[in-house]
């Protein structure tokens, strides 16, 4: 009886202290999440994946610190001291019913959180405010833009130029891709060759861009800056040539943007 009663504080105290260290794991692994160097993005749909990131970690952290507390735990309170066999147990009900429904919570919480996310990145959205046809061909990128779909722009505007803007990638010169501010932008990738990959670092997203194939998806950019994009598919010999520069911009910038290019190009058309 006595070495039952001075087991119990101590149980008590590995408890708590188990939960402790749980606990400072989960919020040291959410802290390290933001320090690890994955960016948190700069669209609305990124920072929803991030956050996915966060709690897949976070639950990570928990299982690790759980398991290898129990493993430590075992070993130093069941380490053998003797020659004597110990007591021996042929199964337990209760922690079958434990160690079986643990996992089953975490794998559903991760269903749950991760579908959220997917029908939040993936769901086609009808409120685009303007398309960018984006085509890869080996080894460089075309970006089209559409002067009678860039969708609502501000009251007294200038107009623009009709028809089309194409900003086309050449060899040693890495195209510009530029979109405004705080707008559903949708893109369209199509390619004519082999199967590429569109990856914006900052987006947390790819989307492969294959021949025959209309794949589309729209993010809201919330950030002005330069960001770096890059084909994210083995495409053949000079793949790694496959980069491009991503800026986002105000909308009165992206509209001068829009009419410098396009001036640019009627220049070049009247040249003789």
């Amino acid at each position: 009886m006595r070495i039952a009663a001075r087991r119990r504080p101590i149980r008590a105290a590995l408890f708590v202290s188990l939960i402790t260290a749980l606990s400072l794991m989960a919020t040291t692994g959410i802290a390290l999440a933001d320090a690890s160097g994955q960016p948190k993005g700069i669209t609305d749909e990124a920072h929803s994946m991030h956050d996915l990131y966060l709690l897949v970690l976070a639950l990570a952290v928990v299982v690790f610190v759980a398991v290898e507390a129990a493993l430590v735990f075992a070993l130093f309170r069941y380490r053998k001291r003797d020659d004597t066999l110990p007591p021996q147990t042929h199964g337990n009900n209760l922690l079958e019913v434990i160690w079986t429904t643990i996992p089953i919570v975490i794998v559903l919480v991760l269903f749950v959180f991760s579908f959220i996310t997917l029908v939040d990145v993936e769901h086609d959205k009808d409120d685009a405010n303007l398309t960018v046809e984006v085509q890869g061909f080996q080894y460089q990128w075309q970006f089209t833009y559409n002067m009678n779909d860039l969708g609502r722009r501000p009251e007294g505007a200038a107009a623009l130029p009709e028809g089309q803007v194409v900003v086309i990638g050449k060899a040693g010169q890495e195209p510009e891709l530029v979109i405004p501010v705080g707008e559903p932008v949708e893109f369209a990738l199509k390619s004519n060759d082999v199967i590429h990959s569109f990856y914006v670092r900052d987006f947390l997203y790819k989307l492969d861009v294959i021949p025959g194939r209309d794949n589309r998806f729209t993010v809201t950019a919330n950030e002005t800056g330069t960001f770096r994009g890059q084909c994210a598919e083995l495409c053949g010999l000079d793949h790694a040539l496959m980069r491009f520069t991503l800026k986002v911009v105000e909308r009165n910038e992206f509209d001068e943007y829009l009419r410098q290019v396009a001036a640019g190009a009627n220049a070049s058309a009247q040249r003789p």
